[in-house]
């Protein structure tokens, strides 16, 4: 189975605590990238595997947003790409494996759709897991600090011959226990999973593709599932909602 604002950490290294909403006038080191508008017609367009001050930018104006690109580095790198995935996906456009990055992309990183709640009156602190485009947004004191690219489990999956549910299930949960790190469970092996309904969790893996691939854990990309387990305390709400993608 399978971020009140305070100092950046040095440039390059995203953390919680980098983490800040975008509602607000972020005195980190990123506070340019947050308040000056990208300006799309500037920028080249961007495939995965590239390097320079334009993928510097991109990395920047995702921090600013809240998502996670990694390290900035101004290299094109998979965490990048998974961050890019989670942007597109959230301003409605249909992200592919090369995750380029174009006018169209660079227009909306300038005034970005802002993603509504899926729960309403949810707890101000929570993570709500969107299954029908695959994201996850965590919530501190009402306000939205990360959006994530996930993949939620398939629709089934076979063990030893037998036919076996893998939808991650929806409903209103709570974390009611979290690795410190990697462990083994029943289907596999999870990086610091925060467990939300009986062996579920929202968890690392190195492998997020483009679509529901997990035994029913919601998975997150490696770097980010560093800062989801500390957005993450025991007791926290989980709502998962939506319908994966078949």
């Amino acid at each position: 189975m399978r971020m009140s604002l305070g100092k950046a950490v040095a440039i390059g290294t995203l953390s919680a605590a980098a983490l800040v909403p975008a509602v607000a006038a972020p005195a980190t080191a990123f506070a340019v990238a947050a308040t000056s508008p990208v300006q799309a017609q500037a920028n080249p367009t961007l495939h995965f595997g590239d390097k320079g001050p334009a993928v510097t930018r991109l990395q920047q104006r995702l921090i600013a947003l809240h998502y996670d690109p990694g390290t900035v580095d101004g290299q094109y790198g998979s965490q990048t790409r998974f961050a890019v995935w989670a942007f597109q996906k959230a301003q409605g456009m249909h992200p592919n494996q090369s995750a380029p990055v174009g006018s169209k992309t660079w227009a909306a990183l300038e005034h970005p759709k802002v993603p509504k709640p899926l729960v309403k009156s949810g707890a101000k602190n929570r993570a709500e897991v969107d299954l029908t485009h695959q994201l996850l947004y965590i919530y501190k004191s009402g306000k939205l600090v990360l959006i994530s690219h996930v993949s939620s489990g398939r629709a089934y999956y076979y063990q030893n011959g037998h036919k076996i549910n893998a939808r991650t299930p929806t409903g209103s949960y709570a974390v009611y226990r979290k690795a410190k790190g990697w462990e083994t469970g029943p289907l596999g092996k999870l990086y610091k999973a925060n467990y939300f309904y009986r062996g579920y969790a929202i968890h690392g893996e190195p492998e997020v593709p483009l679509y529901p691939a997990s035994h029913g854990c919601v998975r997150t990309p490696m770097h980010t599932a560093d800062i989801v387990a500390k957005l993450l305390p025991l007791k926290t709400k989980v709502y998962v909602k939506g319908k994966a993608p078949a």
